[in-house]
C-alpha cells in the first residue's frame, strides 16, 4: 500500500512541456514568381478547468511569420519564425505535491527548400514536399506556491529538421485547402537547470540532450480570398503534434493559428491590370 501511496505522489506532476507545436508553413505555389507573406495569431489550448483544484490555467499563445517563393516552376524556398509564450499551474489534490506557477517562453526560426508540381491538366491540385532546418531557444520557469522553494529555471537551444509533404487543391483564387503531414526531429542541447535530480528525473527532464525526439505533425490549412482581392486571403489552419520515438517528454498536442496571407506577385499583377 505505501509503495503504491509513494508511486502515485511521483507520478502526481504537472508537465513541464518541451515541445510545443507551431503553424506549419505550407504555401500556397502554382508558378515562378509565386509568394507568400503571412503573419498569425496562434494559441495552444490547454486543458479544461478542473473545479477539484485550484490549477485551472493551462494555455499557450503567440504570433507566428511565414514567407515563401517560387524559385522556378517547381523548386521554391522557405522562412519562417515564432514566438510562444504559455503558463499552466502546477496543482493536485493529493497533498499537493506540486504546487506551482509555470511559464514558458519560446522563440525560433526556420528555412527550408521545397519541390512543387501538380496534379492535373487544370492546376487545381498540386503536391509539395519541403524540407529543413530550425533553430531556437525554450525556457522556463518554476515559482513554487508551497514547501517555501526557490523559482527554478531551465533554458535549453532547440534544433529541428522537418520533411514537409503536403497534398493541396485550389478553387481558383477564391479558396485553397491543404492537408500537411510534417515529421520533425527535435534535438534539445545547451541545458541550463537548477532544478535538483529528484526534480529532473519527476518532471522527465533527466537525459533530455540524449538523441532526437520524433514528432509527426499533421495540420489542415484552408484559406480564404476574394475575385476582386486575389493578392490577399485569410488563412485558418488547425495542426496537431503526436510524439512517435520512445524517448519520452511532455509536449502540447493542438495549435490552432488565423491571420493573413499576401501574394506580392499578384499584388504586382492587380496594379499593371489597373493601370492597362
Amino acid at each position: 500500500m505505501l509503495i503504491a501511496y509513494s508511486s502515485l505522489l511521483i507520478s502526481c506532476y504537472s508537465p513541464r512541456y518541451i515541445h510545443s507545436p507551431v503553424a506549419t508553413n505550407v504555401p500556397i505555389l502554382t508558378q515562378k514568381g509565386d509568394s507568400k507573406l503571412a503573419g498569425y495569431y496562434s494559441f495552444n489550448p490547454g486543458e479544461k478547468n478542473n473545479l477539484t483544484t485550484v490549477g485551472k490555467l493551462n494555455s499557450g499563445s503567440g504570433l507566428d511569420m511565414e514567407a515563401a517563393y517560387a524559385v522556378t516552376n517547381h523548386w521554391a524556398a522557405q522562412a519562417a519564425y515564432s514566438i510562444r509564450n504559455e503558463k499552466n499551474y502546477a496543482d493536485f489534490n493529493i497533498n499537493r505535491t506540486d504546487s506551482s506557477l509555470i511559464t514558458y517562453r519560446r522563440t525560433g526560426a526556420e528555412f527550408g527548400i521545397g519541390y512543387y508540381t501538380c496534379f492535373d491538366q487544370r492546376r487545381a491540385s498540386f503536391f509539395q514536399l519541403f524540407g529543413g532546418i530550425g533553430f531556437g531557444r525554450s525556457s522556463f520557469y518554476d515559482r513554487y506556491f508551497t514547501g517555501n522553494l526557490p523559482a527554478r529555471k531551465f533554458t535549453m537551444d532547440v534544433t529541428r529538421l522537418y520533411l514537409q509533404p503536403a497534398i493541396m487543391i485550389r478553387y481558383g483564387d477564391v479558396f485553397a485547402s491543404s492537408f500537411s503531414s510534417r515529421i520533425s526531429f527535435v534535438y534539445f542541447k545547451n541545458v541550463v537547470s537548477d532544478y535538483t535530480a529528484e526534480e529532473t528525473l519527476r518532471y522527465q527532464l533527466k537525459d533530455i540532450e540524449r538523441g532526437s525526439r520524433i514528432f509527426w505533425e499533421p495540420a489542415f490549412i484552408n484559406a480564404f480570398g476574394l475575385k476582386k482581392l486575389p493578392a490577399l486571403k485569410l488563412e485558418i489552419q488547425m495542426g496537431m503534434s503526436f510524439l512517435m520515438s520512445q524517448r519520452f517528454v511532455d509536449y502540447r498536442t493542438v495549435n490552432i493559428s488565423a491571420g493573413l496571407m499576401l501574394d506580392i506577385s499578384k499584388l504586382f499583377e492587380n496594379k499593371s491590370a489597373d493601370k492597362n
